[in-house]
């Protein structure tokens, strides 16, 4: 038997509850199960259990043995000490609350079909497959589908906002300075993401402010900083950039850069990371309130960034030591929809909530509207003929992977609950 059976059972309350008792005779009313945690502590928070005449308030442990709590050492875990009941499959050992009495304790086992027993370990148990439920594609709703990746995808955004909300306090609630970082960390994609974020950190928006419409400053700013633009950088243009960087440093006290290195092998031209810094420096020059400009009157704009253009240098340069063939070089739809996917629609969303406001239908449409990426991690779903339609169901599908289905979390899922239930 596994823990993840046992908190389903729980979290639906999928066994006999008629003459509960716990394992000493004292009898046993849920009223509320509880909502399970999914931090450090016990598994179920807020619960409401009748125990006897009285009734409690406090939190839900689950364990396959009883003996479990000692071998997970919650005896010593102040985080312990709410529980109000340790629900288990198999009882072996008396438990001792950490105020000296017996902990109360449910076993659940006799009180289980042996059909759901059954089902779950036809479904879940010993199943090679990368998706357990990959033998039973059919099987789930099709018009439960949608709103399942819809729920899904609303939790991925829930979770980053988790890092915008940290973000935000390092930048003394400054949402503008807040998206610089986030914009800068997407033009680095996945290579160099954090190594362009490192680099937003370390320049104080202020400086991106002041120079706002002069995107030579900014190029200067962003190479200088990055350690891409050194004084030993060859050319009249580089030069100058140079120039402009050294009075920059100087004049705002600017630290030596620390932090990723940055990486070329392996990316086309177009990704490198000079050239997405000069990309980045003509966004910036373009808008100095990021968010204004892009969240206008309610609505997600981002036309302007198709006008965009490098200097005449980089047309002809996609690193500082090297010529190549004139090109315009401006953002490509694709790259600017992954703006859109990983950058603002997340942002936006943790603004909307930061400000009491609600939005999700009006993101979710947004979503709709963009193509889904091509990852490697949804391969297993397009083999059994799940294929996303859009950027919102790609998004959810990753997230379901990584998520719940690389994890085994099928009963936390939607599809592994409904077929057991199906089964049982």
């Amino acid at each position: 038997m596994r823990e993840d059976f046992i908190h389903y059972l729980w979290r639906h309350q999928r066994f006999a509850a008629n003459d509960l008792s716990t394992t000493t005779g004292e009898s046993v009313s849920v009223i509320h199960p509880g909502q399970q945690n999914q931090n450090d502590g016990p598994d179920f928070l807020g619960a409401q259990i009748r125990l006897g005449p009285i009734l409690w308030a406090g939190a839900v442990e689950i364990h396959v043995k009883s003996s479990d709590w000692y071998a997970h050492r919650h005896q010593h875990d102040k985080n312990y000490q709410s529980v109000i009941l340790h629900v288990v499959w198999e009882d072996d050992l008396e438990v001792v609350h950490p105020n000296g009495s017996l902990l109360a304790t449910l076993e659940l086992s006799p009180r289980v079909p042996q059909r759901l027993v059954q089902s779950y370990r036809h479904f879940f148990i010993n199943i090679a497959n990368s998706l357990p439920c990959q033998n039973h594609p059919d099987r789930f709703p099709q018009t439960r589908w949608n709103l399942f990746l819809e729920r899904i995808y609303v939790e991925r955004l829930a979770r980053k906002s988790k890092s915008i909300q940290k973000l935000l306090k390092e930048k003394n609630n400054d949402w503008d300075a807040v998206l610089f970082v986030l914009l800068a960390k997407n033009f680095g994609l996945n290579i160099n993401g954090e190594a362009f974020a490192a680099v937003a950190q370390q320049i104080p928006f202020a400086i991106v402010r002041k120079f706002s419409r002069d995107a030579s400053t900014l190029e200067a700013l962003f190479l200088g900083q990055s350690g891409l633009l050194t004084a030993a950088t060859s050319g009249d243009y580089p030069k100058r950039l140079w120039q402009q960087y050294h009075y920059l440093k100087q004049k705002h006290s600017l630290a030596d850069y620390v932090g990723p290195s940055f990486h070329f092998s392996g990316l086309r031209p177009a990704n490198f990371p000079t050239l997405r810094w000069v990309q980045f420096a003509q966004l910036c020059a373009r808008s100095s309130h990021l968010l204004a400009d892009f969240f206008h009157g309610g609505k997600l704009t981002t036309k302007w960034l198709e006008k965009l253009q490098v200097s005449s240098f980089w047309e002809e340069h996609y690193t500082f030591h090297k010529t190549a063939k004139k090109r315009l070089k401006p953002l490509t739809k694709k790259f600017i929809d992954l703006i859109k996917i990983n950058t603002l629609v997340p942002f936006y969303f943790c603004y909307l909530n930061a400000q009491g406001r609600e939005a999700t239908e009006d993101l979710l449409e947004w979503m709709s509207q963009i193509p889904p990426e091509k990852n490697q991690s949804l391969a297993p779903y397009e083999a059994l003929g799940v294929k996303a339609t859009s950027a919102l169901q790609s998004q959810a599908l990753l997230t379901l992977s990584s998520n719940y289905c690389q994890q085994k979390k099928c009963l936390l899922c939607n599809v592994g609950v409904y077929l057991l239930k199906k089964e049982a």
